[in-house]
């Protein structure tokens, strides 16, 4: 048996290296966490997609075996840390549960240290929920409060937009608190109907496999809060593609220190359910191109490209870009095997769907998909 140790992964570079270890893994590789990769608050766009990286392994490996902790963890503070944070928790979700050498601990009793934090997510108890300067709301197939009262109208319906939108001013006003004039009412508007629609998309095509299939288990939600990018751990995220790369010497700055960083608000849109593509096409991305794929991408980006089924439905995505091109902020876009975003100046003319590949280098395939907004919180 190989045992691959996973570090820290604070950077999406490094994220994305377990990634493809887990593509070309042999079948009976383990995967090591330290407990602190689970429960770590770096960002909700890397916590995101730490989170995919988790859901990746579990999809392909775990579904008949267990998240594995190291050996050195206590067996007490193993269940503390993956239930503290959305990745632990939909790692043991998508799992049999937790291994720590040789103990097994089943799901269900590891989860049980979850409900405190469950609990308070369903009832708006946000105060209780930030840590780091993020809020995460998970929604858990087959729990008792899978459908979360911030998200959801009832069972399975995701509320509409004059629903979600004092959730979503309540969100952004407690992340980011003396920087919330960066984000203008306009901005929640449109992310209160993103977020309506993207919910709902999620229920109907997302706890499903390509071809339709339900899944044993799933997992959705959002992560929310406020970043500061410093150029020493981060900039190498940004450096992928040329406009990524000026977008990231256009909005960073130098601190009292001398350190340059990017400060942000953030959010993340997350499920674990087949990607874009595949739910758009009904095929898995391996049976097409690269280019076919993120031809088939950008179509179901496209405004009114839309699978919903509520009136009007499609809006929501344009609504945001709209907003994030007056004040000059970022998209990225993860899933299959694809990695994309679109840079605003603030104020250009530039096309909402004007996306480029986040980075030149050919990505693994990962499940679910990954959306994250960053507006950056500009120095006076």
């Amino acid at each position: 048996m190989a045992i691959n140790h996973v570090g820290k992964c604070r950077s999406l570079v490094e994220i994305e290296e377990i990634i493809s270890q887990i593509e070309y893994s042999d079948s009976d590789t383990v995967f090591r966490f330290p407990i602190d990769t689970l429960g770590a608050r770096h960002s909700p766009m890397h916590d995101a997609s730490r989170l995919q990286m988790v859901v990746t392994l579990a999809r392909q490996k775990l579904e008949d075996d267990y998240l594995d902790i190291h050996p050195n963890a206590q067996e007490l503070d193993a269940q503390q840390a993956v239930c503290d944070y959305s990745p632990g928790i939909a790692g043991v979700r998508l799992s049999k549960g937790i291994r720590i050498g040789s103990k097994e601990i089943d799901r269900r009793d590891v989860l049980t240290f979850a409900t405190k934090r469950m609990q308070a997510m369903d009832a708006q108890e946000f105060d209780d929920l930030v840590k780091g300067r993020c809020i995460d709301l998970l929604c858990v197939g087959g729990s008792k409060i899978q459908y979360l009262k911030p998200l959801f109208s009832s069972r399975g319906k995701a509320k509409e937009k004059d629903g979600m939108a004092p959730v979503m001013r309540t969100l952004v006003d407690r992340t980011t608190q003396q920087s919330r004039d960066k984000v203008p009412e306009s901005l929640v508007d449109a992310l209160a109907l993103f977020s309506a629609e993207l919910i709902q998309n999620t229920q109907e095509h997302a706890i499903t496999d390509h071809t339709g299939r339900p899944y044993l288990s799933h997992v959705e939600g959002v992560l929310m809060g406020w970043t500061r990018f410093y150029e020493s751990t981060f900039k190498d995220d940004f450096s992928g593609h040329p406009d990524l790369n000026k977008y990231w010497n256009d909005e960073a700055a130098r601190t009292e220190t001398g350190a340059k960083s990017l400060r942000a608000f953030e959010i993340s849109y997350f499920d674990s359910g087949p990607g874009l593509v595949s739910r758009f096409t009904g095929k898995r991305v391996q049976e097409m191109s690269l280019e076919d794929e993120r031809r088939a991408l950008l179509r179901c980006l496209q405004h009114k490209s839309t699978s919903k089924s509520q009136t009007a439905a499609g809006e929501g995505l344009p609504s945001v870009l709209q907003e994030l091109r007056q004040i000059g902020g970022l998209m990225r876009i993860r899933t299959g095997r694809l990695s994309m975003f679109n840079a605003f100046t603030p104020g250009d003319n530039r096309d909402l769907f004007a996306f480029n590949d986040w980075t030149e280098t050919n990505l693994s395939p990962v499940q679910g998909a990954v959306i994250s907004i960053l507006v950056p919180l500009r120095a006076q």
